[in-house]
């Protein structure tokens, strides 16, 4: 039987040379899969509807400044934005 001698420290537990190489893979995957995931979770922080950062929050809040919006209105807006 294979064994994979180089792998994450399985040497001599007898774990055949192909499901090292699998095992091997999933690793790596997993790890890239999460740094992206990291990244993009980071680079998204501060923006979008859910956190009331984006455009569309400065835009009522610039019409409501201007009075276009009452503030029954403005609330209401606010709350529809919020629950994106």
């Amino acid at each position: 039987m294979w064994q994979c001698n180089t792998l994450f420290g399985f040497s001599g537990m007898g774990i055949p040379h192909a499901w090292g190489w699998i095992v091997h893979l999933l690793f790596w995957a997993a790890l890239i899969g999460f740094v992206i995931w990291a990244f993009k979770r980071i680079t998204r922080q501060g923006s979008g509807p859910s956190s009331m950062g984006g455009e569309a929050a400065s835009i009522l809040d610039s019409r409501f400044a201007r009075g276009e919006l009452t503030a029954e209105e403005y609330r209401q807006a606010r709350q529809t934005l919020g629950n994106r």
